[in-house]
């Protein structure tokens, strides 16, 4: 929990530190009325002309104390409401009117119950009732606040349809300006209206209230606060608010934390800092949750934030927001968050049948025109896209909302070309957008524009007045950093980005390496790209700012259209991963944007580009057939229509690695030429469910069936326990709480899920109900002898470091016709240990055939199987299975191993195929270069070998990751000469000539460089 020594919880704001870097339990007690002013009774309401008489005077008493007790009963249902019991605040509400209809503020609550129900025309009737009964009151006092209470409850219920001049009609002659509550509604009534500066004196009235009054009143001063910018002066409203209904409520008030949660966020931005910590907006929507689990602003505020800061994986957004409709599938707020959500991940099915809904509840929102325009653009229906903007325009010209909204879909879309004129002119309708500013920044840099995208991040700054924003600001650092600490490299329509010190070796491969694969995929695809930018950086985490406005980023590179963003093979993450491979795998995706104008899903060019990978270099595989199986297993295989969300989630990885097998499935059935078709179905401006029609003659749903037969074919040879779910566990616990089944089929189906449920219990580290979920096959007799129950016993058993009982169960397994990866891994590494190497070998080999290529090293049959070869001297054979776990894996120092060992048995050009991948790995290593070039000479290929002992000498040693000593300049001048000598052979005199030049500036005395230059 938040604290502070002011108040529970709580900070204010304080805006000027940020910029340049980046509940108590309910008591049993009478509650004030929501109203304050209703809780006490005017005595002009006995009805009494003249002095009270005895019998008046108790006949009013006891009318005071009979109000007395309906205002208690009112703000007893109201703060139901307010604590997620709306059922039984709708029935106290009508149990009050079933007693008197004409009750105006039960009427108008009950009205606002409906309203959090989404029971939008029951609420709307509910309202304008109230209002009605509110207006015959005969009571003038009485009368007006009634009134006001009711108009309230209209206006608001108007403002969520959409309908603001109904809103104001409601407030009109009614609401007090000075009253920060009617204040609120009329401001905002007047901005959706367009009267923008009648809508900010409203604002300010509200906000220049007096600082007393209850709670719900300092809520609506501190929102009209807010409205103007007044973030701090907003914040030290709320705490006062919250004090104030601690006071009075003996609790906190969902709205209340809501309110302040959302203060934060736009305060704070998700900035890393030190005072940011103390007031991080999550737990106080969580707190808000667990007082009303209901609330939907707090859900809607917890998607916004997951949805903004990628980072956060504890929840997935997408969850929240299905949470919230799936309580309430007639939300307008929720619907209006899922319909913008479903436009950036590319859902336009959904986003047209969510358009359908909100236009029948809400068409009048500013909102709803404003997605309707983003998706007719999407959907190329561009004059249906302007008319609808100008419209919007028409009614506020100085609204920037809707374009910056428009052009913030289509840079989610990558699209980024296509927002740089609608952020243009939403900056320029409103100088003072911030939230344009930074959208506009990123459109500029992910078109190539840098130093236009950081102006425009700068100018975001300025226009937001302290707020900070962590995306704006970690661009802007890095941003700063491409204009000042990298180089820029033009080579035709090619320009690169690199730090100074790699350079040198940056240009040796990446140039050429791209200048190839541009040439071969332009070919392929029928198209030639528009120039191209390469940015690679020194660092994982300035790339994945650069990349996503965030670090950890678990990705090597990102291509936006006409820039390719890298990590440098001297990162941090040195030494796992293919340079080569990434800038690959990132130029398929400059053609597949390119050609398709961006507006392919990116599900279907991260599949392509993928099965480009594989199809390039099979060593290249993603080889996550591991989480495939598991995936199937769980029946978890990500649906077609939901992949794009996948690369918003932690499934990310996955989503890579399924949509490479998609698209595989799709080039096997019907060739390559097929995936361009879909590219260009996507240009011309086709939705996923017409493309797939258009080319494949089928459907989304029909696609998920095939593919996952499809991936079980992938699988069925490996030989695997799957890692089980939770929900998976869930069901089978449920599913099999029964008795044995009698037929046979049936029985044997009911003991295999006891299986998987007694190993998805031992997954989770419970022995015991594991051992006792077994020990129910037991009790099921012998027909049940399962291999799978005998593996999980052998595992138990070793475990417990009962070797010869895990042994036992093991082999037991394997007798009754079981296979399992795991157990011929366990079986060799206990024999090899008891020295049992011919046995262990043969487990090996047996997990070998299991399961190939197992990603993990550690675990890899291979791998094991080559340490045991070389604990026998059986050189060959060690190298011989590390080269197979190589068709599948790439890894720098054991391709360099097998590299050597083809050299040293005189396959030269077979060690020059994994010298190669060893560079493609990393480059930045002298000996793999000097290596290199002696095999390069011995096949003949002298221009290369001449590019090996350059390149030798120009790697430095602060970059070498074998930490040499720094090279003698005799030393570099022997490996300038040796490249000298290669050039002459090559017939590249004039090169020749240069390097032995070079090389007497270092070594006067170099022989090779004098025999080339005749001295």
């Amino acid at each position: 929990m938040l604290r502070a020594t002011f108040c529970r919880g709580f900070w204010p704001l304080a805006l000027c530190a940020f910029g340049a870097t980046s509940s108590a339990a309910t008591a049993n007690v009478t509650r004030a009325p929501i109203e304050p002013s209703l809780a006490s009774s005017s005595p002009c309401e006995s009805g009494a002309v003249g002095a009270p008489n005895a019998l008046d005077a108790q006949d009013a008493q006891d009318e005071a104390a009979s109000e007395e007790e309906l205002a208690a009963a009112r703000s007893e249902a109201d703060r139901k409401r307010r604590r997620g019991d709306r059922s039984g605040a709708r029935r106290d509400l009508e149990e009050l009117l079933d007693l008197d209809e004409a009750d105006a503020e039960s009427r108008a609550l009950l009205a606002r119950v409906r309203l959090d129900e989404g029971e939008w025309e029951k609420a709307a009737k509910a309202a304008e009732r109230a209002v009605a009964d509110a207006a015959k009151r005969s009571v003038p006092e009485r009368s007006t606040e009634v009134r006001r209470l009711a108009a309230r409850v209209l206006a608001e219920l108007r403002l969520e349809r959409g309908d603001a001049p109904a809103a104001l009609a409601a407030l009109e002659g009614v609401a007090d300006p000075a009253d920060p509550r009617d204040a609120w509604l009329l401001g905002r009534a007047r901005a959706d209206a367009g009267r923008r500066d009648e809508a900010r004196a409203a604002f300010e009235a509200g906000a220049q209230s007096p600082a007393a009054g209850t709670w719900e009143a300092l809520l609506a001063k501190a929102r009209c606060q807010r409205r103007l910018g007044f973030l701090e002066r907003a914040s030290q409203t709320l705490v006062a608010a919250l004090e104030t209904a601690e006071a009075v409520e003996r609790s906190e008030e969902p709205e209340l934390l809501v309110e302040l949660a959302e203060l934060y966020f736009e305060a704070d931005g998700e900035v890393d800092h030190a005072q940011t910590k103390r007031r991080s907006p999550v737990p106080l929507l969580e707190r808000a949750l667990a007082l009303d689990a209901g609330n939907e602003r707090a859900r809607l505020a917890m998607f916004e934030i997951y949805r903004f800061n990628w980072v956060r994986q504890r929840r997935n957004a997408g969850e929240i927001l299905n949470e919230l409709l799936l309580a309430n599938p007639r939300s307008i707020a929720g619907l209006i968050a899922a319909t913008s959500s479903d436009l950036d991940d590319g859902q336009l099915l959904n986003a047209r049948n969510r358009l359908r809904q909100l236009d029948e509840l809400a068409p009048g929102r500013r909102e709803v025109k404003t997605l309707h325009a983003a998706l007719a653009w999407v959907e190329h229906e561009r004059e249906r896209a302007e008319t609808l903007l100008g419209e919007l325009a028409a009614i506020d010209p100085r609204d920037s909302e809707p374009e910056r909204e428009v052009g913030s879909h289509l840079n989610e879309l990558y699209r980024f070309a296509e927002a740089v004129p609608f952020l243009k002119r939403a900056v320029e309708r409103d100088p003072t957008d911030h939230r344009a500013w930074t959208q506009y920044g990123r459109a500029l840099a992910n078109t190539g524009d840098e130093n236009g995208g950081l102006a425009a991040l700068v100018q975001a700054e300025e226009a937001a007045a302290g707020r900070a924003d962590a995306w704006r600001n970690n661009t802007r650092i890095v941003l700063q950093k491409l204009a000042r600490d990298y180089l820029n490299e033009p080579r035709g329509e090619l320009s690169f980005a690199w730090t100074p010190a790699p350079a040198p070796v940056f240009r040796t491969y990446w140039i050429p390496f791209y200048a190839s694969e541009r040439a071969e995929l332009a070919q392929r695809y029928g198209f030639t790209p528009s120039p191209t930018h390469i940015e690679v950086f020194d660092t994982w985490a300035d790339f994945s700012v650069r990349s996503t406005g965030f670090e950890g980023f678990p990705a090597l590179g990102v291509c936006f259209g006409p820039v390719v963003t890298a990590v440098s093979p001297t990162s941090e993450m040195r030494g796992n991963f293919s340079w080569a491979r990434t800038a690959f795998h990132e130029f398929t995706h400059v053609i597949h944007l390119g050609l398709s104008h961006n507006r392919c899903p990116r599900w279907i060019t991260e599949g392509l580009a993928t099965w480009e990978e594989e199809n390039k270099n099979l060593y290249w595989s993603r080889n996550m057939r591991r989480d495939l199986v598991d995936a199937l297993a769980n029946d978890d295989l990500i649906r077609v229509r939901d992949m794009n969300r996948a690369f918003r989630s932690s499934r990310i990885l996955f989503g890579y690695y399924q949509s490479g097998l998609v698209c595989r499935m799709w080039i096997e059935r019907h060739g390559f030429p097929a995936l361009v078709r879909v590219l260009e179905a996507f240009d011309r401006g086709a939705d996923l469910d017409r493309a797939l029609t258009e080319v494949f003659s089928t459907t989304p749903e029909a696609v998920d069936r095939e593919f996952e037969a499809y991936a079980r074919e992938h699988v069925k040879d490996l030989a695997i326990e799957p890692r089980w779910s939770d929900a998976t566990i869930a069901k089978l616990r449920i599913r099999r709480s029964g008795a044995a089944p009698e037929k046979a089929a049936d029985k044997r189906a009911w003991g295999e899920d006891l299986c998987s449920l007694a190993w998805g219990e031992w997954q989770r580290g419970r022995r015991l109900d594991a051992e006792q979920t077994l020990r129910r096959l037991d009790a099921a007799g012998s027909a049940l002898a399962l291999p799978r129950a005998y593996f999980l016993r052998g595992e138990i058993a070793l475990s417990r470091d009962l070797d010869a009982e895990a042994h036992k169960a093991y082999l037991r397994g394997l007798e009754l016709g079981g296979e399992d990866f795991r157990v011929r891994m366990a079986l060799g590494k206990t024999l090899l240990q008891q020295g049992e190497k011919a046995k262990a070998e043969e487990h090996f080999l047996a997990a070998e055939k299991a399961f190939p290529g197992y990603a993990e090293r550690e675990l890899a049959a291979e791998i094991a199987l080559s340490e045991l070869y070389a604990q026998s001297d059986r050189t060959d054979d060690a190298q011989r299975a590390v080269a197979r776990w190589l068709e599948r894996n790439d890894d720098y120092g054991f391709a360099l191993s097998v590299a050597r060992w083809h050299a040293k048995q005189g396959r030269a050009a077979e060690a020059c195929v994994y010298f190669q991948r060893a560079a493609e790995v990393d480059p930045f290593r002298r000996e793999l270069h000097v290596a290199w070039a002696e095999a390069l000479e011995a096949v003949g290929d002298f221009a290369a070998a001449a590019r090996e002992w350059t390149v030798a000498g120009e790697v430095l040693a602060d970059v070498d990751a074998d930490a040499p000593e720094p090279l003698a300049p005799t030393e570099h001048a022997r490996f300038l000469g040796r490249a000298a000598e290669n050039l002459v052979k090559a017939g590249r005199m004039e090169e020749a000539a240069a390097a032995a030049k070079r090389a007497l500036t270092l070594d006067p005395d170099c022989a090779a460089a004098l025999s080339i230059l005749g001295n």
